[in-house]
């Protein structure tokens, strides 16, 4: 097995297990859920939950990717630059992956200061870039105002305030 496949192998099976753990014992342990909650997605465990199946099913893909997706041979009249290329485009996944966390890491931190708006256009903008996109009329358009749009909806449709941090008062 070549190492980046051994390297995406041994990533997926770190956040299987991460993820598994997560719902098996952080999540019971560590999120206070009242019995009572009628509707599951205003339980405080709700959220958590997704998200952590949303870590195992990725990285259950990257584990099925990596043991099944077949790497195709070198082409020996490839042109060298270009293969260097391609290895620096696709090396950093992990790098990638572990600034991505990071970078909800900080999210999560900022949601009491900036609150859920401001961090999520922080978020989204910064992410838009991070991974690529160049496009100003896409990033701006989105990063502004899907999290505005999703505070509305939350607020004034499915009743559920959020935090609005140092801004809280504005309005």
């Amino acid at each position: 097995m070549e190492p980046s496949k051994r390297r995406d192998l041994f990533a997926g099976a770190l956040f299987l297990v991460l993820g598994v753990l997560t719902i098996v014992i952080l999540i019971p342990s560590g999120v206070d859920s009242p019995g009572n909650v009628e509707i599951s997605a205003l339980s405080p465990e709700f959220w958590p939950r997704v998200i952590a199946l949303a870590v195992v099913f990725v990285a259950l893909c990257l584990v099925a990717e990596s043991y099944f997706l077949k790497i195709p041979a070198a082409d020996p009249d490839e042109d060298a630059e270009a293969d260097a290329i391609y290895q620096l485009d696709t090396l950093p996944g992990t790098l990638r992956t572990v600034i991505l966390i990071f970078a909800l890491f900080l999210f999560y931190f900022a949601l009491t200061t900036l609150g859920v708006v401001a961090s999520s256009i922080v978020l989204m903008l910064s992410m838009m870039l991070f991974f690529g996109e160049r496009k100003w009329y896409f990033i701006v358009p989105i990063s502004v105002l899907l999290p505005i749009f999703l505070y509305l909806f939350f607020l004034h449709v499915a009743g559920v305030p959020m935090p609005l941090g140092m801004f809280e008062n504005i309005g």
